[in-house]
């Protein structure tokens, strides 16, 4: 079980927005253990869920005919792929969305716990009830979040957004 606590119509429009964005300008992050013809699929599904969905919605609509058998070195992709997908994607959109809430509503943002792990990390741990405030951080982790390509290479790695941290944002106050 999942736990979004800003959930709204407007974090919901800015989802989609975000993901209109990726589409657009082709920085919409391809899962490789997706087949093409799920791929395309799966970009709806997404748009469909960030309208009037959940990551359990997502998950649930994402069969095993939308993945490969192997990966490209020939492992056997994981039997939890369509959890690890489903949150870690709507994820990402939800705290992309509540980044633009916070710069344009001029609130704070607070790290929490919105899925529970068994094996939770010390870093993971550590970032929970980080408060981020600072409209020009806030912009800067926009950016990073806004590119895969900088969010999955940079190093040190963002607290947020790490493959099955569990870890999200919500909005505090103004």
């Amino acid at each position: 079980m999942y736990y979004f606590p800003n959930l709204e119509e407007q974090t919901r429009l800015n989802m989609i927005s975000e993901l209109e964005f990726d589409i657009r300008t082709g920085l919409f992050y391809e899962p490789l253990s997706m087949t093409a013809s799920g791929l395309m699929t799966y970009k709806r599904l997404l748009k469909e869920c960030f309208e009037n969905g959940t990551p359990e919605t997502l998950q649930q609509k994402l069969t095993s005919s939308f993945f490969r058998e192997k990966d490209r070195n020939g492992r056997k992709i994981p039997s939890n792929i369509r959890e690890t997908i489903a949150f870690s994607d709507f994820n990402r959109y939800y705290v992309r969305a509540l980044l633009l809430r916070a710069l344009s509503e001029d609130k704070k943002l607070c790290v929490y716990r919105a899925k529970q792990v068994m094996n939770e990390r010390k870093e993971s741990r550590l970032a929970v009830n980080k408060v981020y405030f600072d409209k020009r951080q806030i912009g800067q982790m926009l950016s990073i979040f806004r590119d895969y390509r900088k969010l999955f290479t940079m190093k040190p790695q963002h607290e947020l957004l790490k493959p099955n941290s569990g870890l999200s944002l919500r909005l505090v106050g103004s």
